[in-house]
């Protein structure tokens, strides 16, 4: 099936190459890194020692990676790492926390010619995927060409799991063909091991997200409540990473808490930037006053800040009584992290189509620390419970505080593992 794979990307190299060109041309990054799509990547001198090329798919993937890289480079300075991105938001979370890398470039699509190219410009000892983001066909060329394969922060979902079997031997083949999977947690081991991995490469580790939060004292959050021109009474809840439909529900969740908290203030997030337009238009279509994020400087916060900045969400959470997790509201969802706002106290609210991250909720849960809602009636009713039990929140920090501290260490885990491959 491997062998099929390649010869129809070998043919359909031909067709790619225009339609990504003009398909780049409308992103940030893509067109003016367009060659490292096509295999052109830099190339790497080899020194002494050996070479890690990581890959990390987005944000979410190169957050994950960084505190094993540096755990890992601590072990082994004279180790050279390259790291590959496919997303615009990726390429420049790794510029920012991924500083130690050698070079850090577009992955090549997983065609013949273009991924056989990165890869003798690279010659690396060892290839990471991080999270999710397989590519059959480089990964069958690096492993006959005997370079360890790792799989670190490693999930499955069921509707990954299911789209897996479809695609018949030509997934499990790559999957048997990683020396070492490591899996965030059970649910993903099993469903690794259902669809035909040998038990013995896997190896439930942890999410070493846990381990990259950026911890904020006092002073910090007092900058950044100022920066927003809020109170330190101003009552502020959060809606984070949400997606198309979503932001209705929560508006209406919005203006009945108004009701009963006239001061209260929304700090709207959509998880795409270029949705902003389209959610200020629902606010003026709603009649709620809203402020832009990138124009507070110069305006006072209305009822709503829309964020339509990049980079800043993780931190802002440390100013909300409660926030909302996007994703989850609306089918398939699949849910975004709910570790940075645990990670500051706050309560954490999150709709029911959480997938991607139910191993993270389903502790949160029995911790008591994260709460479903399932319409704007719900929400509008735990916000203005929450907002109303400052003694309850207060218990809730601290709850969420130390399950965040119970959960770290996976990325001196993975790094530890890493490393005895990299041994001579």
């Amino acid at each position: 099936m491997t062998f099929f794979y390649h010869i129809l990307s070998l043919l359909l190299a031909i067709i790619i190459v225009p339609v990504f060109t003009i398909l780049s041309f409308f992103a940030k990054h893509k067109f003016k890194f367009l060659k490292h799509h096509f295999g052109f990547i830099p190339k790497i001198k080899k020194e002494e020692g050996k070479i890690l090329w990581l890959y990390a798919l987005s944000l979410g993937e190169v957050k994950a990676a960084a505190p094993i890289l540096k755990k890992i480079h601590e072990k082994n300075l004279n180790l050279q790492i390259v790291v590959s991105v496919t997303t615009d938001s990726g390429y420049e979370g790794a510029l920012k926390h991924l500083k130690i890398a050698e070079n850090i470039f577009f992955h090549p699509l997983d065609c013949l010619p273009f991924t056989w190219l990165a890869r003798i410009r690279i010659q690396p000892d060892i290839y990471v995927v991080v999270d999710t983001g397989f590519w059959p066909g480089l990964i069958d060329q690096l492993h006959k060409q005997n370079t360890s394969i790792i799989l670190v922060n490693g999930r499955i979902s069921r509707r990954s799991a299911s789209g897996y079997l479809k695609a018949g031997s030509l997934i499990r083949n790559m999957f048997q063909q990683f020396n070492l999977l490591c899996m965030q947690n059970n649910n993903s081991q099993q469903t690794m091991v259902a669809l035909g991995v040998n038990p013995e490469k896997i190896e439930v580790v942890g999410d070493p997200k846990f381990d990259s939060l950026q911890a904020m004292t006092d002073n910090d959050i007092n900058r950044l409540r100022q920066y927003y021109k809020l109170e330190e009474t101003t009552p502020v809840w959060i809606a984070g990473s949400t997606h198309a439909g979503e932001e209705e529900i929560i508006l209406n969740a919005h203006q009945q808490l108004k009701e009963k908290h006239p001061c209260l203030v929304l700090i709207l997030a959509p998880r795409r930037i270029e949705r902003v337009d389209e959610i200020a238009a629902l606010l003026e279509k709603k009649s709620i006053s809203y402020c832009r994020r990138s124009l507070l400087e110069n305006s006072e916060p209305d009822s709503v800040i829309l964020l339509d900045t990049i980079g800043e969400l993780a931190s802002i959470y440390s100013l909300g009584q409660v926030v909302f997790i996007g994703r989850s509201l609306i089918e398939p969802g699949g849910g975004h992290s709910l570790i940075e706002p645990l990670s500051h106290g706050v309560a954490v609210l999150h709709g029911p189509y959480i997938e991607n991250i139910d191993h993270v909720a389903d502790e949160a849960h029995k911790q008591s620390v994260a709460f479903t809602v399932r319409n704007s009636e719900e929400i509008e009713e735990k916000v203005d419970g929450l907002l109303k039990q400052k003694d309850y929140r207060r218990r809730l920090a601290s709850k969420a505080k130390s399950f965040i501290n119970d959960q770290q260490g996976a990325a001196e885990k993975m790094a530890t593992i890493m490393f005895k491959f990299l041994e001579p």
